[in-house]
């Protein structure tokens, strides 16, 4: 009788992947706004205790677990950057057809003012990794300023990184995000751009130094899906106009063939009005902080925009207009827990979040499907007012608009036996 682990190995790999692999972890776009797998999820969803478990079954198990366990690199030391990549380069002199790194399918870097000899390290990581789809860089620089506060400056990308990443990875990259403090120069991510076009997701915080030179010729992005620029979620610092990516949308405003696969948009205000005319008819998806004057241009340059995203809590949103919108999500400007007394929350939150709802009521919306708050971070604390959330879905509902949470559960699921009593909130 054939016993479990007889089975063949090809047989094995997809029911070992599933409990190795974190849900959407090698996904080439970015998840829908309105997914409930989000990046934090994905790395607290690594179950280590099973993987070395797994580890220990036998040999075929072994090698199958250890392969997996690194299609995904988290790196965020320097110790563990050092380990990895003598390991890479340990198992290409020892197998020449099947080296560890050939496995890594993802690598996000977040590493806290990682020093020379960790940078290289990264470089000899990226050298013998040529399979990645996916790099996030996350890496973060903080310095002590003579008053002792605590200051985020800018740093480069090292070239050498951008070198080794486009030499041995250019054909087979399709995201590449920049997330804190730490940028690419304008000539290096030129450079990243005009190699790789298989990118379909770019997410850019901002970009170092100043554009000297412009390209000679059209940059076009054929297979760009999502563009992202700005310091995500809330894009406040560029919001007060960001010199260097307002060039790079001045740069591919020129033809719609530049990004003919664009679909979803997300950053500061304002977008460029130049780039939203161009461009504005591919967009599906637009996240961005409510207060900007552009946001009826962005709404009148979308006509066929699916999914708006307002960053909250914002000044005023003003009333909206759109044949096609369907679904409209109200996400925090942080999602990191708060805590603050219950007569400032009413105040700041719940005041603002009743008159957002009731401009987007009075919208001209007619194909509005979902209303989702994600309540979480500044957001949380308005299960907490359960009035509030009952009135709100009735409206919804008898409107046949969904009314629901960060995870897909409608509001009126919401306990009838928690507190209300701080619901003093106007009736829709």
């Amino acid at each position: 009788m054939v016993t479990l682990r007889d089975l063949p190995v090809e047989l094995w790999r997809p029911i070992l992947a599933s409990l190795v692999r974190s849900p959407g972890v090698l996904s080439s776009d970015r998840q829908d706004p309105f997914s409930e797998v989000r990046d934090i999820v994905i790395f607290l969803n690594r179950d280590v205790k099973t993987h070395s478990a797994l580890l220990l079954v036998c040999k075929v198990w072994h090698n199958v677990v250890t392969e997996l366990t690194h299609e995904h690199l988290h790196l965020t030391s320097a110790e563990q950057v050092a380990i990895i990549a003598n390991r890479f380069e340990e198992s290409r002199r020892n197998s020449i057809k099947h080296p560890l790194g050939t496995c890594t399918r993802r690598v996000d870097f977040q590493l806290s003012n990682p020093s020379d000899q960790c940078l290289n390290a990264l470089v000899r990581i990226l050298r013998c990794t040529p399979n990645i789809e996916i790099l996030v860089n996350s890496n973060y620089y903080m310095a002590l300023n003579p008053t002792f506060h605590i200051t985020p400056p800018q740093a480069q990308t090292r070239t050498e990184i951008i070198n080794a990443l486009i030499e041995t990875c250019s054909s087979s990259l399709r995201r590449i995000e920049w997330t804190s403090n730490e940028y690419p120069s304008w000539s290096d991510l030129m450079h990243v751009l005009q190699t790789a076009t298989g990118i379909t997701s770019l997410t850019l915080a901002n970009i170092y130094g100043n554009l000297t030179e412009r390209p000679s010729h059209y940059l076009t992005l054929p297979n760009l899906k999502t563009l992202v620029l700005g310091d995500s979620p809330s894009f406040s610092h560029a919001s007060l106009g960001n010199v260097p990516l307002n060039a790079f949308l001045t740069m591919l405003a020129k033809s719609p063939e530049q990004l003919p696969s664009l679909q979803r948009l997300e950053g500061f205000s304002p977008f460029s009005p130049d780039f939203l005319r161009t461009h504005g008819p591919k967009v599906r998806i637009v996240r961005t902080v409510a207060f900007t004057p552009l946001l009826n241009e962005i709404i009148a340059t979308c006509p066929n925009l699916d999914t708006f995203v307002t960053i909250f809590p914002h000044h005023i949103l003003d009333l909206l207009s759109h044949p096609s919108l369907k679904r409209i999500g109200i996400f925090p400007i942080s999602e990191d827990p708060v805590g603050v007394p219950q007569a400032i929350f009413s105040a700041y939150i719940m005041k603002p979040l009743e008159d957002l709802l009731c401009q987007i009521d009075e919208s001209q919306l007619p194909k509005l499907t979902q209303v989702r708050i994600r309540n979480i971070g500044t957001l949380a604390n308005i299960t907490e007012h359960p009035l509030f959330l009952q009135r709100w879905w009735k409206r919804w509902d008898s409107r046949g608009v969904r009314f629901d949470d960060k995870d897909g559960r409608p509001f009126n699921l919401v306990s009838s036996e928690s507190d209300g009593v701080h619901d003093n909130v106007r009736r829709p």
